[in-house]
């Protein structure tokens, strides 16, 4: 399962206001996984020289987002990603809200604490592999 989180980069203010600013995904291997891509990359702010980008990683996924400013001079910054923060937090959210079976769609729907933010939904199916919330057999991530 993928799983798309919200990145940002400070390059300072002296790098503020600018349309070129673009990640490369490269695994602990050093392989590069996704060339570089601007796209969704959005200045936070006006001239903050902040940037955000959703970026979806794939699951297995554990290594570095290479951020540059896409003009001479180059500025670079990396992170480093690994997902166990992301995987503990997401069967914190399961784990610490309620769990609703919605029987108009034939879904699981799964909240955090709060009650109120969706973390997962799952359809439910019986063992014919038809949607139910009878005799459930089957739930698959939706």
């Amino acid at each position: 399962m993928a799983i798309k989180l919200l990145k940002q980069v400070n390059f300072g203010q002296s790098e503020g206001g600018l349309s070129t600013v673009g990640f490369t995904m490269i695994d602990g291997d050093g392989v590069v996984t996704s060339p570089r891509s601007t796209t969704g990359v959005h200045e936070v702010g006006s001239s903050t020289g902040i940037y955000a980008a959703q970026v979806t990683f794939a699951t297995q996924f554990s290594g570095s987002i290479l951020w540059d400013t896409g003009v001479t001079p180059t500025a670079y910054a990396a992170e480093q990603y690994n997902p166990t923060a992301e995987n503990v937090e997401f069967i914190k959210d399961i784990e610490g809200g309620r769990w609703v079976i919605d029987s108009a769609s034939n879904q699981m729907v799964f909240y955090k604490s709060d009650n109120v933010t969706e973390v997962a939904t799952f359809g439910l199916s019986g063992s014919s592999g038809l949607p139910t919330v009878d005799q459930v057999f089957r739930r698959n991530r939706e």
